[in-house]
């Protein structure tokens, strides 16, 4: 979905809406650093670099995703650029309620995702700290 909306913010058609786009990449990037370095700590056995990088992990996305996005970029997506396209005609009116609702989706999936870092941060504690597995990637240890 973060794919999609950065390639239609860039299209020419849809210009007013370039730097939502590239603000939308900034903020999911801004977290991916911090769960690749957990990453990697994990899988060189570094338990407490890993919980760190985790912690920050959670926190940055919980601020980025949960709070920015909605009430900054979706709200200047939805309120102010409503402000600023002509929505008596069919074209731009067409434009706004495809991209907010393509921006309401991505938050959805946002709202998906925290569960599972949630649950993630309920097993940690429950792990005195400890990162556990990653439950996609059990499939590896069994072969």
């Amino acid at each position: 979905m973060e794919v999609i909306i950065a390639y239609f913010s860039k299209d020419l058609n849809f210009i007013r809406f370039f730097r939502i786009g590239s603000i939308v990449l900034a903020l999911h990037d801004g977290s991916d650093v911090f769960l690749e370095a957990a990453k990697v700590f994990k899988y060189s056995e570094k338990e407490l670099a890993a919980s760190v990088c985790f912690g920050i992990f959670a926190a940055s996305w919980f601020i980025l995703r949960l709070v920015y996005f909605p009430f900054w970029v979706i709200k200047a997506s939805s309120v102010d650029m409503g402000k600023y396209l002509n929505l008596s005609e069919a074209y731009p009116r067409m434009l706004y309620y495809v991209f907010n609702v393509m921006l309401l989706t991505l938050f959805i999936f946002h709202i998906y995702w925290w569960i599972l870092i949630y649950s993630m941060i309920t097993r940690q504690l429950k792990n005195k700290g400890q990162v556990g597995e990653d439950i996609r990637s059990d499939s590896e240890d069994e072969e």
